[in-house]
């Protein structure tokens, strides 16, 4: 992959125009992917949603077409064929519920809970850091502001020295969330290409392996069964 753009943390410290204009670009894409990192998620627990209730969709089914044995009809008269081939369609949907049912886990386990992570972890990180850095640079500036309204007077000295002690720890604490704050923002350029890719990766795989697995079962035990059925249909 080409390289990405990326913070200073030699410049964190000087904490001039330029450097807080870059900053405020990484923090801008931070904001846009917070924003699509939450649609996509929507989108992919809706794609998990659907498949759960396909799972339960498919086990109603082959449920009903066991009833239909114990319906008592009035004229069921002749209906024992028809009976068993439902029973052997239950079986059949029972077999595809189980892999309807494997690829609603992979789905939630290798789609759904990576996009879950990611934006627990590293977006809440970064946003978690921004109001830290936030509150350091306030901090900063107070302390700044106090130290030069300090009457210049030299009986002032040890009040002056006090004070110069708090902008020196203030700026240090500045210091030390910019860096934290700068290293977080430029991970997460690397790490949000790996959330994007890895969720579909997931979905690809969990797809193609229930296709796979279903045209095993099926082309084995459904071709002979189904052209029985067409004939006694037409018959």
């Amino acid at each position: 992959m080409p390289a990405v753009d990326k913070l200073l943390l030699e410049e964190a410290l000087q904490d001039s125009p330029q450097t807080r204009s870059l900053l405020s670009v990484f923090e801008e894409d931070a904001g846009t992917l917070t924003d699509y990192t939450n649609q996509l998620l929507q989108a992919m627990q809706r794609v998990y949603g659907a498949q759960n209730e396909m799972c339960l969709a498919t086990q109603q089914l082959s449920k009903q077409l066991l009833a239909y044995e114990k319906q008592n009809f009035a004229l069921g008269k002749g209906d024992e064929e028809v009976i068993s081939t439902l029973h052997y369609f239950s079986k059949v949907v029972d077999e595809l519920n189980v892999l309807h049912t494997e690829l609603a886990r992979q789905l939630a386990d290798t789609m759904v809970l990576p996009v879950i992570q990611f934006r627990e972890k590293d977006l809440t990180e970064v946003s978690t850091l921004k109001d830290l850095f936030g509150l350091a640079s306030n901090e900063h500036d107070l302390s700044m502001a106090k130290y030069s309204r300090l009457p210049k007077k030299k009986e002032n000295g040890k009040m002056k020295t006090e004070v110069g002690k708090e902008v020196a720890a203030a700026r240090r604490k500045q210091h030390l969330s910019s860096l934290q704050y700068y290293c977080a923002l430029n991970a997460l350029q690397y790490r949000k290409r790996m959330a994007m890719m890895e969720p579909m990766i997931g979905f690809a795989h969990g797809q193609i392996n229930f296709f796979k697995k279903g045209a095993e079962i099926f082309s084995r035990s459904m071709d002979g069964f189904l052209s029985s059925v067409a004939d006694m249909v037409q018959r």
